[in-house]
């Protein structure tokens, strides 16, 4: 409870520990092949104390629970001297105890009942323990007894016994469901919430991933939906794709972390942290390496196999997770680690051997169970001594059941765990180990040869050379068989003669029979066996110290004579040590370079070299600390090498971070910290020498101020070090494409290599690069946004790092940009139903996409503006002439001209290398190139630029400057585009909102002061004028006032028009769907006209912008999205239909009627009556609608269209259609002579085929030359029938290329590709529609949109009245448009006059056209009685403030602000405006009755 319990409690507690090991209490931990073994008594961290008991040979349930009793004992009693007890409430016993599960396997014992459902488990033995903890008052209290398959909290971590992470992932959802909610609640700006995911929320839930032992798909699904709810807080839209949401911001994703990436980096953390140490953990590690390479039965590191295929062969532990995730991730984890070497010549690995011959799966397991219970890893170890044949008895059964087995215990140096095969498992161990023999005989394919290493098997059997006797070794004993000499039988038949204190040395393992009577037969007898071999030792102190590892650092070495004068001088204090590092960025970014020099000042004897280092880290500081890394490991190995322990030696450095980083001692090294891998090496080398050397500064480039012969020895020697650190990597540079990339440091036992590069920091960052760009490779093919290859061209590590420099909320912009989930209208109109989906300057459909390529007057100059600042940045930045020239004009064109196509506006010609670079460009897609994503090409054809004019700007600087370059014009669109939509008052939705706000505020001026308070009738005091002239916010005030003040009167809706909108705030519960009641207005106010609304701070256009054209060379998935040009997918407009009525036209077509088209095509009558449901489309309809309606919107040079006679042609089918096909090409082979290019129908880029199956169904066919593909579309569905036609095309185009270029076309008919795509085209559910989605997808797919079931439907068709639509197309693609009566267009509707008696015309201007007089309706009678018509007059007329009106004013009566808007911003003169609009009556005057004109009088009355 206080800052000195943690240090207290250590102190006790390190005697206590210290006591409970020499009471023989613990577990021994031990490694199966080395035999390197610790002893540990648990793990105590603060107040959590965990003891261990057991892991002895014979060790069982009762004995190892007896000894735990007696521990805890103990371990209470020597706690109880120090003055503490143990609480028996916070204390528990898990029993780590296992049982045969009956199927060669194993399963926890309190688990065995769960596991086995057919025969009762015997659970008395384990029920019946119970474990007690002495307390404070001398007595005892029973302790609870946890389940394996439970977790506890256990410093920190809810690990279960069995491993399994459930508890802990559960524990982990329930932080980030918390986490969730208090964002939530909480008004915090989506930055924080993001620096607070983190760092707060992430920075928890890694605590403990390096423990883990968890599987792949255990993680993967370990956080489940958790991350899903968080979405939202993070500023992003819930509905993104689940591999955007993890994908790094580099590759357009939002950037969430991935458990799975997280744990992992996690877990190599813990393994570099431990690996090669020799305290507990570090052996513990080995332990578990070796014991997992035992199972795996291999002789080298069990990481360097494939998980896929051994993985299933080891045990569930920590270890095992590592090399699964190691595996899959792509991770390289170089180690150094000791192989098991092959004992004999043409020896191998028996699980080598039955990978080899096949076996996998359930298989390999069942053969390596029966391995691991026979003790053998090696062919050698079942071979007979002489290596020739496989020992029978080791293939029968177990070896224990043998003679072999009562001589030992076990029968390998290694230790193997105890198995229980299956009698399957005994019968596939004998057939698959036969397969390496002649079966037979079982002699070996590959007899094996002499011994070249020790055997890991324990050989029982030798045979004295000497006295030719043979001997039999037991563990406990030696027998000596002899031959008897009396006896006559010829056969070797030995005798027992005595036992033997000492093992013959001239022996040779043989194989021996055994008979009932206890004499042997000695039966083969092989070479000698080869003993364990005494360590080499260097002879030479550079052998030594190239022995270490890292012999690239030693290359450069040189020195004067012998080191041994390194000793000397070290002890009469005239040693001077000292290096320098070097970095030159702007000539070798990835280089460099450390020098050191070793001086004797008294003997002037010298040792000096220098190195230089390829690595993505270098910089200047790691070269001094590399360059002080090697004076340590020199001193070390002087020390080990001449048997003198050193101290006190002068080193010299000018660099104080580094003197720092060498004085400090190192236990652990944060797995974060920068030159891990030098901390690493110089924490081995501390923990075997006491490097106790004096450390001092020296001041750098000291020669630059004084004359170098007055500088002090010291700084002599730095100079001398900077100048040949200096010279390595100019060396380096010049034959920079023969200098390797630096992996291991000498003594570094292990190095982790991500993506190529050597991690010498936190590993997490390039991990969780390198997995995302994995997965961002397959995610954009899936997606079809970019073709591996072209994915594999991009330039991707230049835009990552430009975004690790800019903000969170930036990468957030960029990777909605990217994935498309950003607030464009495409995206806000999928969950708000009342938004738009147009762009807000231009008013086209809003995407993504649509950014860059809006073209509205704003947006474009903006683009020039950008683009102009580009180039004159390219021009200040030696960027190369040729992409000055020709970049710019490629982006200013938005995408409407590739790369490749550019010309010129002064006349110059691309060259080959910039076409080359264009065409990588044009490739990857002008949209991702505004996007940062550039081609590799462009890059290096810059950098060649740079070395060329000797620049000092590095590529990395000039690459950095240009993507900031583009991303800040995309950003610029962005900003512009929000800027429009969301200004507080000019943006277009507060200007609708204004627009709206005044709409409801006319409409309360116009019912009056009815239902308005006295108090509230002030409102209708304000000028109008004055009113509209307000803020919006006090237009607000006002509304909200008028309508609460009619509500309190009675009036529910307020007198609002419409139900509010969220542009209108009221504060009112309007209900829905009501519109406002009618009022009678006493005392009518008729507002002033409404001002001009106030203009948008950038101007919109209604022009429609014209669809860009895709880069014609890429794949259709690789093509930007675009919309449909023809217009076939859509109703005809009220425009065309007042042109001509086609749904009439339809209905009864005239029989002289016909539609003449450019180039003599034709529509007759009959045509267009098969345009009226449910008939079929004939051919002259889909003919022509493809020639003279699609073509034309099309890109004529590479897509060709055959007519709908080409395929029946083809084929021979006749007129019906239903002839039996015979293949005939001389038909249809001129039919693509009318096209003038070099390859004529293999040079188009995409062939369409229209089909009339059988003159009952129409089909579409497409053959792309590019990818070599053929494809059909059926809207029926897949038939086998159609894989005629896709053959046959086949044949055709192969024909086609043997006659072009005069050879067979087998080959290159092999390269292509049949698909029947019928699934991927949209549904017909009808018999007669199949016409219609032939045009629909040929109009699709011709203009490069995916086509897919969604792309439209059969209900779509009757929707939009496509039939009619087609009619409508061909219409107006026809060069006669032919107007029958029955096509009319029907005469406009016009609104009842109103009588002004007398046949008056005052309502019109004078000298107008009269209008037509009105016929009287025929049963129009009028009345004769004048006192009935003077009543009817009186009625009809309107007294104010009377009790009622002629006609009720409706709310959809247009106000005084419409009919004034109608005539707003049109070129108007004064006296028209005066008058008003003649189609628009005011209100007030269309229900009141005509003004009696006064009659004039004249002289003739």
């Amino acid at each position: 409870g206080n800052g000195a319990a943690p240090p207290t409690w250590q102190q006790v507690s390190t005697v206590i520990l210290n006591a409970h090991k020499t009471t023989g209490h613990g577990v021994e931990v031990k490694c199966p092949i080395s035999h390197k073994t610790i002893k540990q008594v648990g793990i105590l961290y603060v107040d959590d104390t965990n003891l261990w008991e057991g892991l002895r040979d014979d060790d069982d349930l009762i004995s190892t629970s007896a000894r735990g009793q007696v521990s805890i004992s103990d371990w209470a009693g020597t706690l109880g001297e120090t003055g503490g007890a143990l609480k028996p409430d916070k204390c528990g016993v898990t029993i780590h105890d296992q049982t045969p599960d009956g199927k060669g396997g194993w399963n926890y014992t309190d688990q065995q009942a769960v596991a086995t459902e057919d025969e009762e488990v015997d659970m008395s033995e384990l029920d019946e323990l119970q474990f007690h903890v002495p307390t404070a008052d001398g007595g005892t209290a029973p302790i609870e007894r946890l389940p394996s398959n439970k977790a506890d909290n256990n410093l920190g971590l809810y690990a279960r016994p069995d491993g399994k992470p459930d508890q802990h992932f559960e524990q982990m959802r329930e932080k980030m469901t918390t986490w969730t909610a208090q964002i939530k609640s909480g008004q915090i700006p989506t930055r924080s919430v993001w620096m607070s995911y983190s760092n707060q929320l992430w920075s928890g839930l890694r605590y403990g991933l390096g423990a883990c032992s968890a599987s792949l798909p255990e993680l993967r699904k370990g956080l489940m939906s958790a991350d899903f709810y968080m979405l939202s807080n993070l500023g992003v839209n819930r509905s993104i794709t689940k591999e955007w949401r993890y994908l790094p911001a580099t590759f357009g994703g939002i950037g969430l972390y991935d458990l799975t990436v997280e744990t992992a980096a996690a877990t190599l953390a813990s393994f570099l942290q431990h690996y090669g140490t020799s305290h507990a953990l570090g052996i513990t590690l080995r332990a578990a390496m070796e014991h997992l390479q035992v199972e795996l039965g291999v002789p080298d590191c069990p990481f360097n196999y494939d998980f896929s295929v051994w993985g299933h062969l080891s045990t569930d532990s920590w270890a095992k997770a590592l090399w699964e995730k190691i595996d899959e991730l792509g991770i390289v984890l170089d180690l150094q680690y000791d192989t098991k070497p092959l004992p004999r010549r043409n020896d191998r690995a028996i699980m080598d051997c039955m990978v080899e011959l096949g076996l996998r799966g359930t298989e390999l397991q069942r053969v390596n169970r029966v391995r691991k219970a026979q003790e053998a890893m090696f062919l050698s170890d079942v071979a007979t001594p002489n290596g020739r044949y496989l020992e029978k008895y080791l293939l029968d059964g177990h070896w224990k059941d043998s003679p072999e087995g009562s001589l030992g215990k076990h029968r390998s140096t290694l230790d193997f765990g105890t198995e229980h095969p299956t009698e399957a498992d005994w019968k596939l161990w004998k057939k698959s180990l036969k397969r390496l023999t002649d079966s037979k005989s079982l002699f070996l394919n590959e007899p094996l040869g002499d011994w070249i290493n020790p055997s890991t098997r324990i050989w029982r059997h030798f045979l004295n050379t000497d006295t030719r006797t043979v001997e039999i070794r037991a563990d406990d004993t030696i027998y000596e068989y002899a031959h008897d000499v009396e006896s006559s039988d010829r056969v070797s038949i030995m005798q027992p003669v005595r036992r033997l204190d000492e093992p013959a040395t001239s022996v040779v393992p043989a194989s021996i029979l055994e008979y009932d009577n206890g004499s042997i037969k000695l039966l083969a007898q092989g070479p000698p066996l080869v003993s364990q071999r005494d360590e080499v030792v260097p002879s030479s102190f550079l052998e030594r110290l190239r022995g270490k590892g890292g012999e690239w650092m030693w290359d450069s070495i040189s020195f004067s004579s012998d080191p041994s004068w390194i000793v000397d001088a070290i002890q009469r204090g005239s040693l001077f040590c000292c290096t320098d590092g070097s970095y030159m960025k702007q000539w070798a970014p990835d280089i460099c370079g450390a020098a050191w020099v070793f001086y004797c000042a008294e003997s002037r004897q010298w040792l000096k070299g220098d190195f230089t280092e390829h690595s993505k880290w270098a910089n200047s500081y790691r070269g001094e600390q590399l360059g002080m890394l090697a004076i340590h490991i020199i001193l070390l190995t002087i020390e080990e090498h001449y048997g003198v322990p050193l101290s006190n030696a002068n080193i010299f450095c000018d660099n104080q971070g580094t003197i720092r980083t060498f004085s400090k001692k190192y236990d652990r090294v944060p797995g974060s910290s920068k030159n891990n891998d030098i901390l690493r090496v110089l924490r081995k080398i501390q923990g075997v020498s006491a490097l106790a050397h004096k450390l001092s500064h020296v001041k750098a480039h000291q020669d630059e101020i004084s004359g170098y012969d007055g500088l002090a020895l010291e700084a002599r020697l730095n100079v001398d070090c900077d100048s040949r650190a200096k010279a390595a990597i100019k060396r380096a540079v010049e034959n920079f494409s023969s200098h390797p990339v630096t992996l291991s440091l000498p003594l570094e036992v292990a190095v982790v290599v991500i993506d190529g590069i050597k991690q010498t920091a936190d590993l997490a960052k390039d991990l969780r690069y390198h997995v995302g760009k994995v997965k961002a490779r397959q995610f954009y093919a899936d997606e079809q946004l970019l073709h591996p290859d072209i994915f594999d061209s991009v330039a991707w590590e230049p835009l990552r790092l430009l975004l690790d420099r800019r903000p969170k909320m930036f990468n957030l912009w960029y990777a909605k940009q990217c994935s498309g989930y950003c607030g464009t209208g495409q995206m806000i109109s999928r969950y708000d139903k009342c938004a738009s989906d147009k762009c807000p300057n231009c008013g086209c459909f809003e995407t993504a996409d649509h950014l860059n390529r809006c073209k509205s007057r704003i947006r474009k100059g903006l683009l020039l503006d950008s683009v102009n600042d580009l180039q004159e940045w390219m021009e200040g930045h030696c960027t190369h002439p040729c992409i000055q020239k020709w970049l710019p004009s490629y982006i200013a064109l938005q995408g409407s001209t590739l790369f490749v196509d550019l010309v010129h506006s002064q006349g110059w010609t691309m060259s080959q290398q910039m076409r080359r670079v264009g065409n990588s460009l044009d490739r990857i897609g002008w949209r991702n190139v505004l996007e940062g994503k550039v081609s590799n090409a462009l890059l290096q054809m810059q950098q060649e630029h740079l070395v060329q004019t000797r620049s000092l700007l590095s590529i990395d600087s000039w690459t950095r400057g240009f993507l900031d370059k583009l991303l800040s014009l995309t950003h610029t669109q962005w900003i512009c585009r929000n800027l429009t939509k969301h200004h507080r008052t000019k943006g277009t939705k507060a200007l609708a909102s204004r627009e709206e706000i005044l709409k409801e505020i006319e409409h309360q001026l116009c019912l009056g002061s009815d239902g308005l308070s006295h108090d509230a009738r002030c409102l209708l005091e304000i000028p109008a004028e004055e009113l509209y002239g307000k803020p919006t916010s006090e237009l607000q005030y006002w509304l909200n006032a008028a309508v609460a003040s009619r509500q309190a009167a009675g009036d529910e809706s307020g007198g609002l028009l419409e139900p509010t909108s969220d542009q209108v705030k009221t504060g009112t519960n309007h209900p829905p769907g009501r519109k406002s009641p009618p009022q009678e207005a006493s005392k009518a106010v008729t507002p002033a006209r409404k001002p001009k609304a106030i203009a948008p701070i950038f101007l919109t256009t209604k022009a429609r912008r014209p669809a860009a054209r895709p880069p014609t060379n890429l794949p259709p998935a690789l093509r930007p999205q675009q919309q449909e040009r023809t217009g076939l997918l859509k109703r005809n407009s009220e425009e065309e239909l007042q042109r001509i009525q086609v749904g009439s036209l339809l209905r009864n077509v005239p029989n002289n009627f016909q539609l003449c088209l450019e180039g003599g095509d034709k529509v007759h009558r009959e045509a267009m009556r098969s345009l009226r449901p449910p008939q079929w489309l004939n051919d002259e309809v889909i003919n022509v609608y493809i020639r003279r309606v699609l073509l034309p919107k099309v890109n004529r040079n590479h897509i060709f269209f055959f007519n709908s006679f080409f395929m029946s042609t083809l084929l021979n089918t006749g007129e019906t259609g239903r002839d039996t096909p015979s293949y005939n090409y001389e038909g249809v082979q001129r039919w693509d002579s009318r096209l003038r290019r070099k390859h004529k129908i293999l040079g188009m880029r995409e062939i369409f085929v229209p089909i009339n199956h059988a003159r009952v169904h129409w089909l579409l066919l497409r053959a792309n030359t590019e990818t070599k593909v053929i494809t059909l579309w059926d809207s029926e569905g897949r038939k086998q029938g159609n894989q005629l036609y896709l053959t046959t095309m086949l044949r055709y185009l192969g024909d086609k290329y043997s006659e072009m270029h005069g050879v067979p076309s087998d080959d290159w008919k092999a390269e292509w590709t049949l698909e029947d795509a019928s699934d991927s085209s949209p549904e017909q559910t009808n018999g007669h529609d199949c016409g219609l989605f032939v045009l629909a997808n040929a109009t699709l797919l011709a203009q490069q949109i995916p086509l897919s079931r969604s792309s439209y439907t059969e209900g779509d068709f009757q929707l939009w009245d496509t039939r009619s639509r087609v009619a409508m197309l061909l219409w107006l693609a026809s060069t006669n448009r032919p107007v029958p009566a029955a096509g009319r267009p029907l005469p406009a509707r016009r609104r009842p006059q109103q009588n002004h008696g007398n046949g008056g015309n005052t309502g019109r201007k004078s000298g107008s056209k009269p209008l037509p007089a009105k016929k009287a309706p025929a049963t129009a009678k009028h009345s004769k009685c004048k006192e009935r018509a003077k009543r009817r007059r009186n009625n009809k007329r309107i007294i104010p403030g009377g009790p009622k009106t002629r006609g009720k004013i409706l709310v959809s009566d247009p106000t005084p602000l419409q009919q004034t808007q109608s005539i707003l911003n049109k070129k108007r003169k004064a006296a028209s405006v005066a008058i008003g609009d003649a189609t628009v009556v005011a209100t007030t005057q269309r229900h009141a009755p005509p003004k009696r004109k006064k009659r004039k009088h004249t002289q003739y009355d």
